[in-house]
C-alpha cells in the first residue's frame, strides 16, 4: 500500500515539473520560421550549391586547369573537357556537376586559381531525379550581375 502513495506522489510531482516546463516556455518567443514564406539568413559562407562566375562580357572565368576535378575526394563527381582553340588557348568545351554526389566540403572552390568555381547561399535542391540533379554549364552559369554581386560579397569577406 505504501508502494501505492509513493508511486502517486511521484507521479504528480513528475507531472508538475513537465507543466512547469511548458509554462516556462510559453512566455518565449519562437525560435522556428515558417519555412517556405520565410527563408533562414545564411552565413555568407554557408555552402549550398555550385556555381560558374562569369566575366561582365559573358565569358566564362574557368580556364579549364581541371584543378577542382583533381581535388574533388568524391572521385569522378566534376566532369572536364576541354579543348584548343585556334590560338592554342585552353576552351572548356563540358562542364558537369553532380550535386546529388556532392559531399559539399568546398575543397573544389578554394582551390580555383580563378576563383571561377563558388558555392552560393543556395539550399532548396531537392529533385525527383537523380539525373536531374547532374548539372551542366548553362545550369551552373549566373548571369553577369550575379557574379557581380557574389565578387562583390566574396572580396568583402577576405
Amino acid at each position: 500500500m505504501n508502494n501505492v502513495f509513493i508511486a502517486t506522489k511521484n507521479g504528480i510531482i513528475e507531472i508538475i515539473r513537465g507543466m512547469l516546463t511548458v509554462y516556462k516556455h510559453t512566455f518565449r518567443p519562437p525560435i522556428t520560421l515558417e519555412y517556405p514564406e520565410k527563408k533562414p539568413e545564411l552565413n555568407s559562407r554557408y555552402h549550398g550549391c555550385l556555381a560558374l562566375m562569369i566575366n561582365p562580357d559573358g565569358t566564362d572565368v574557368c580556364g579549364g586547369c581541371k584543378s577542382c576535378m583533381k581535388v574533388c575526394p568524391c572521385g569522378d563527381l566534376i566532369q572536364i573537357s576541354t579543348s584548343k582553340d585556334e590560338n592554342n588557348k585552353t576552351v572548356v568545351d563540358n562542364f558537369t556537376i553532380d550535386i546529388g554526389r556532392c559531399i559539399f566540403c568546398g575543397n573544389c572552390t578554394e582551390v580555383c586559381p580563378k576563383k571561377a568555381l563558388i558555392m552560393t547561399n543556395e539550399f532548396e535542391l531537392a529533385n525527383f531525379s537523380r539525373e536531374s540533379l547532374v548539372l551542366d554549364r548553362t545550369k551552373l552559369r549566373l548571369s553577369p550581375e550575379q557574379s557581380e554581386k557574389w565578387r562583390e560579397m566574396l572580396d568583402k569577406d577576405c
